[in-house]
């Protein structure tokens, strides 16, 4: 089951992640508001750790929540909590200097992490479908647990269906924007204004390779194969004690044994999700690689473990959308499955496969 819902009209549309999880900031007046309506208007404050007896520990400190002194994480001496307000502040600033607008913003467990998204101005559309309209988006992460720096991503969005993928400049490990918690943070504040630059400037390197996609033909059956690169069967390798006294032919016969094993009925079922939403995904038609990274991202944006988020609500799309956007195993599976796309010279053709269930 997909999160979908269905419009006025009665036609299918996927609800996005950031919406399942955050709070419409779109009609905020200025700043004050942002913070307010995000929920952002709370600071962290660090206290000491006591053992059980009430001995202060030196050196470390609790990060917590201020207004319901939620813990976040234990951290050394080192580390400085930032003001709210004034890890968003850059973000406000260039956003309103480049005419963006706020869409989104979010907390993720109670306050450990905060995100916000605004749109860009300009939309882009790619090759003659008229489905593949994507916005350019902008996000601020930030962490106030210690577990990661503030960062800004780039986000390209595919209107018709809710997807998203974030986009990286080539050979950049991340939006090239990041603030760790220490006291010369101030000083890196004012980076800010290029860091928002350089994701502006993967959102353009993005268009290209979805407009390179778009030329690249493809059949349902090398999206196929596409679909068992981007989700591999575990490696099984024959023990030892197997192969003595067999043949060369007969060990290689044990290991494709072995490999069609390693291949189960679930690892089977989201390949063969990637080939149907190939064609059958909302504003796809089956014909080019832009439709197999576009299956991609519907998957892992909507229909991946969709019954756990149908049922946990807004806490398990937290997670999904940290997991989809900033950096988790979705994002990096998503990115490498647009690698393999636009790198692959050519993919062989793969006829569906029969599994028994589990």
């Amino acid at each position: 089951m997909s999160t979908q819902l269905l419009d006025m009209k009665g036609e299918t549309q996927l609800v996005s992640l950031d919406d399942r999880a955050g709070t419409d900031i779109s009609q905020a007046r200025d700043f004050d508001e942002v913070m307010q309506t995000a929920g952002f208007d709370f600071d962290t404050e660090r206290v000491p750790v006591h053992t059980p007896e009430g001995k202060e520990v030196p050196g470390h400190f609790i990060i917590r929540r201020g207004d319901t002194q939620q813990p976040f994480a234990v951290m050394r001496k080192r580390y400085t909590p930032i003001p709210m307000d004034e890890m968003f502040r850059p973000f406000h600033d260039v956003v309103t200097k480049n005419g963006a607008k706020y869409e989104t913003a979010g907390l993720i467990n109670g306050g450990r992490k905060a995100w916000i998204t605004a749109i860009l101005p300009d939309n882009f559309k790619v090759g003659n479908n008229p489905n593949d309209k994507f916005t350019k988006r902008i996000a601020a992460l930030a962490s106030n647990d210690g577990s990661s720096r503030n960062a800004y991503f780039s986000l390209a969005h595919r209107i018709c269906c809710n997807n998203q993928i974030r986009a990286i400049l080539s050979g950049a490990a991340a939006s090239d924007y990041s603030m760790s918690h220490t006291k010369n943070w101030k000083n890196k504040l004012m980076d800010a204004e290029i860091a928002f630059m350089m994701a502006v400037s993967a959102l353009e390197e993005f268009e290209k390779h979805a407009e390179q996609l778009s030329e690249m033909p493809m059949t349902s059956d090398q999206c196929r194969t596409f679909a068992a690169e981007l989700f591999p069967a575990p490696e099984r390798t024959i023990k030892p004690s197997e192969i003595v006294g067999k043949s060369e032919k007969e060990v290689k016969f044990l290991q494709d044994i072995l490999n069609k094993k390693g291949t189960s009925a679930k690892l089977a079922n989201r390949r063969e999700a990637i080939v149907d939403l190939f064609t059958d995904g909302v504003g796809n038609r089956g014909l080019t690689r832009l439709d197999a990274m576009n299956a991609m991202t519907e998957f892992f944006n909507h229909h991946n473990n969709s019954k756990k988020l149908e049922k946990e609500g807004s806490r398990a799309a937290e997670r999904r959308l940290a997991s989809n956007l900033f950096g988790g195993a979705n994002d990096i599976a998503m990115r490498r499955g647009k690698g393999i796309l636009l790198t692959t010279k050519e993919f062989r053709k793969t006829k569906p496969t029969v599994h028994a269930t589990n």
